[in-house]
């Protein structure tokens, strides 16, 4: 039996994203309760999708796993998921009326659906030279912004806005990709300093769901053409705060590192964990410890899950 060791780095970022994503997702619904603006998706925005996208690129094309047999894995875990979280979500904290359709993904399980749709895509990654392949993204995440019909079902709209990220992560490789990240360490932080000031300081320009990629430009208000260039400058923008993260993590083993492990399953719980403290508004008076208490329950919860799952899916496997 073949040992691959792991790289710490890589668990660092995937570890730390996660964290990020929690607290987002936190502050995006305790927001709510608590009546207080939530801008960290402005900022966070602009790398949490991106970065995860060129970490699994770059890992699925190094794989050795059958690619057949892993999408099939990646359908069965989203079925599962959205089974759950609908029965969960209907007949729990009734906050939908009950409706399998698998879809429109709920919550954050659009990630899972576009993950399977991007593996299908490698296909074609593998028959083209890395920098048409490259451009033809982009050019297809500008594009699918003039497509009216693109939206939440089968997440097609974020399929394409963010498949660009993900072609940059598959042809790793051939882009030098990390080699260049470190090379530019200094310049892109500072650079992604100087774009989060901007950011944050004009509130207007960038909306949400240009940054979700959940809206057409026509469902963003603003000349479509002048949206599709607001778009080519999130990629841009993105790359280059995204570039200015990966040089921030620590490449060496951390307190952490053993959570970049198990980020699927705590990405998959965390979402119905808020809700539901959420939804039964289990949360004290007060919105700056009520939304660390949520942050910190929901961390440790979705871990506690993860790890169940974990030694579950261990044992089956030694059983078998």
């Amino acid at each position: 039996m073949i040992i691959i060791k792991r790289n710490p780095y890589f668990d660092n970022v995937k570890a730390y994203l996660i964290i990020i994503i929690v607290l987002d997702h936190t502050l995006s619904l305790s927001s709510k309760v608590y009546n207080y603006n939530d801008d960290f998706f402005k900022f966070a925005g602009f790398f949490m999708i991106p970065t995860f996208l060129f970490i699994s690129a770059h890992f699925s094309r190094i794989s050795k796993q059958n690619k057949k047999n892993k999408i099939l894995n990646q359908l069965k875990t989203y079925l599962i998921a959205q089974i759950i979280i609908t029965l969960y979500y209907s007949f729990v904290l009734n906050i939908i009326k009950f409706n399998l359709n698998i879809f429109i993904p709920r919550y954050t399980l659009w990630f899972m659906q576009v993950m399977i749709y991007y593996n299908l895509f490698e296909y074609i990654f593998n028959k083209l030279n890395y920098k048409i392949g490259v451009l033809l993204c982009f050019i297809l995440g500008l594009l699918s912004g003039f497509v009216s019909f693109f939206g939440m079902f089968l997440s097609l709209q974020r399929f394409f806005v963010f498949l660009p990220f993900y072609s940059i992560g598959y042809y790793s490789k051939e882009l030098n990709l990390w080699e260049n990240i470190k090379k530019y360490k200094y310049i892109s932080i500072i650079l992604s300093i100087i774009i989060v000031i901007f950011v944050l300081n004009s509130k207007s320009y960038f909306k949400l769901d240009l940054l979700k990629g959940v809206g057409t430009y026509y469902s963003i208000s603003g000349n479509i053409f002048y949206v599709c260039f607001k778009r080519f400058v999130f990629y841009i923008f993105s790359i280059i705060i995204t570039i200015g993260f990966f040089n921030i993590i620590p490449s060496k083993l951390t307190k952490i590192t053993w959570i970049g492990k198990n980020t699927l399953y705590i990405y998959l719980s965390q979402g119905a964990i808020i809700k539901t403290f959420v939804t039964k508004r289990w949360l004290v008076n007060n919105s700056v410890i009520g939304t660390i208490l949520l942050f910190l329950i929901t961390l440790n919860l979705s871990i506690l899950f993860s790890i169940i799952v974990k030694y579950i899916k261990k044992g089956k496997l030694n059983n078998g």
